[in-house]
């Protein structure tokens, strides 16, 4: 009984995250767990230095608004957003620094700080 329980809430949450998406977002998914599984950034179609760009103004920018006290005791998930789009954009710089272009990491760094950003406004 438990485990279906657990089974239901889950499923609830997936359903409202998607719905919310589509009504909300075009450009990158709400829900976290999108940003890991499903999304694949635009950013990527561009010139290597370009993406290398992008994810490194990003990292910088999400440092920045992380570190921040009034984001820091925030209640909103503006925090959340900022921490892991500046550890994500930071995955991607250390694969670039390897001489790799990780795509997955690429589009979470772009996810999580399209969803700062939205956050931000």
């Amino acid at each position: 009984m438990k485990s279906m329980l657990a089974k239901g809430v889950v499923v609830a949450f997936c359903l409202t995250g998607s719905a919310v998406m589509a009504a909300d977002s075009p450009v990158a998914p709400l829900d976290g767990i999108q940003c890991i599984r499903t999304f694949r950034s635009a950013v990527l179609d561009q010139p290597r230095p370009e993406v290398l760009s992008f994810v490194e103004q990003s990292y910088e920018h999400a440092l920045e608004v992380s570190e921040r006290r009034s984001v820091i005791f925030n209640q909103s998930q503006l925090f959340t957003w900022a921490h892991e789009a500046k550890v994500s954009c930071a995955k991607a710089i250390g694969f670039f620094a390897s001489g790799e272009l990780n795509e997955d990491q690429v589009s979470q760094c772009d996810c999580y700080y399209t969803r700062m950003r939205l956050l931000l406004r």
